[in-house]
């Protein structure tokens, strides 16, 4: 499995946005890697929602089982995106990577692919701390 962020996001967060993307991706991807999963999903699509109108949409977690895609669309606070530090958009970035790991229940993701994922998630928060 592989992790694919993207995000529908005002202006004002982008370039925060593509930083975190990159550090994110590289660090996490790096670790799934070496991971075994019981599913056979070859993407794990994130789109963050970084918007100031809080309204605009709805939170959305589903599966495309012919595309071999968990695909999950979740909110981020965007004032606490936009004046927060690296490490604080980070740490809301893993947090709702987190929120996604829980939705995949429903979607019929085994409790072992959760917790490994969640593992991933929580070293590299970790990681992020001890730089």
């Amino acid at each position: 499995m592989k992790l694919w962020i993207s995000s529908e996001a005002d202006i004002d967060v982008a370039e925060q946005y593509r930083e975190v993307r990159r550090f994110l991706e590289f660090e996490i991807n790096k670790c799934l890697e070496e991971i075994v999963f019981d599913n056979d999903y070859e993407k794990w699509a994130y789109i963050a929602m970084i918007r100031d109108n809080k309204n605009w949409a709805e939170e959305i977690a589903k599966k495309h089982v012919k595309r071999k895609v968990l695909e999950f669309r979740l909110k981020i606070d965007h004032g606490d995106f936009l004046h927060g530090n690296f490490h604080q958009r980070v740490n809301l970035f893993i947090d709702a990577l987190q929120r996604s790991v829980e939705k995949m229940k429903k979607l019929g993701i085994s409790d072992s692919d959760r917790d490994k994922l969640s593992v991933i998630l929580e070293s590299v928060r970790v990681s992020l701390t001890h730089e």
